[in-house]
């Protein structure tokens, strides 16, 4: 069986802007950046007072996105 699709890939990093650099740098665009934070979060994870940023990158035309 050969890999079709990938919907979403979550990378976790020490250096947020240092991972956005990394992923303009090859030719992926910005979608957009968030916090996230809450009781959903908390309770996902399984710790408390959780608070993270995020940012969605995306190669153009193609269906995959990266979260860091």
């Amino acid at each position: 069986m050969t890999l079709q699709r990938m919907d979403n890939v979550l990378i976790v990093v020490d250096d947020l802007e240092a991972a956005k650099a990394f992923f303009a740098e090859l030719g992926m665009e910005l979608e957009g950046e968030t916090t996230v934070e809450g009781r959903w979060v908390d309770r996902v994870v399984g710790l408390n007072d959780v608070r993270t940023r995020s940012l969605i990158s995306s190669i153009p035309f193609a269906a995959s996105d990266i979260s860091a």
